[in-house]
């Protein structure tokens, strides 16, 4: 392989300390927010708090699941899109490879599977309603904002993937788009 430029370096460093900067907000930050403001309001409120397997059980599974896919969405637009989820370095190209092939916003949905898991591991089930507030807000700012960015900065190969792939629920891939990673 050829050497990298500075200006590939310079790139390399901000993708990484942004895919960084995004897990220690999403993966760490967040969900500590969501659990002990939980916690705290159902206190607050007094209702139980449920310690039950049958509770933790799913949110194990959950949790595991959301990371997984959150993860594989980081790394693809890593390697595909030698970008991040993070406006401060945004892909160089459309990503719809991997989790990408499925739904239009496989992180946030991830982001949704593991802070409801930890919830049900947490017991304090007021916390449901806050995790889909988030989500709900997230996808509210997508839509109106990020889909308007990546329009303008992807073009008609951008407008074509919106029209094939679904906003958040995944599904199988339509035909125009099954083969090849990214346009």
């Amino acid at each position: 392989m050829f050497p990298m430029t500075i200006e590939e370096n310079k790139n390399r460093k901000r993708v990484i300390m942004s895919l960084l900067l995004g897990a220690l907000i999403f993966v760490i930050l967040i969900p500590l927010v969501i659990v002990h403001f939980s916690i705290y309001l159902s206190t607050l409120l007094g209702l139980r708090i449920y310690t039950n397997f049958l509770l933790i059980l799913p949110g194990v599974i959950l949790v595991l699941i959301g990371l997984f896919l959150t993860g594989w969405a980081a790394w693809v637009l890593w390697k595909e899109g030698k970008g991040s989820p993070l406006p401060i370095a945004p892909t160089k190209k459309l990503v719809v490879g991997g989790p990408y092939a499925y739904t239009r916003n496989p992180m946030i949905l991830g982001a949704f599977l593991y802070y409801t898991g930890l919830i049900l591991i947490s017991g304090a089930l007021i916390g449901l309603v806050i995790v889909f507030s988030f989500i709900v807000l997230a996808l509210i700012y997508v839509k109106f904002v990020e889909e308007k960015e990546l329009e303008r900065r992807l073009g008609e190969s951008y407008v074509k993937y919106r029209k094939s792939t679904p906003f958040f629920i995944p599904r199988p891939r339509r035909r125009e788009y099954s083969h090849g990673s990214s346009h």
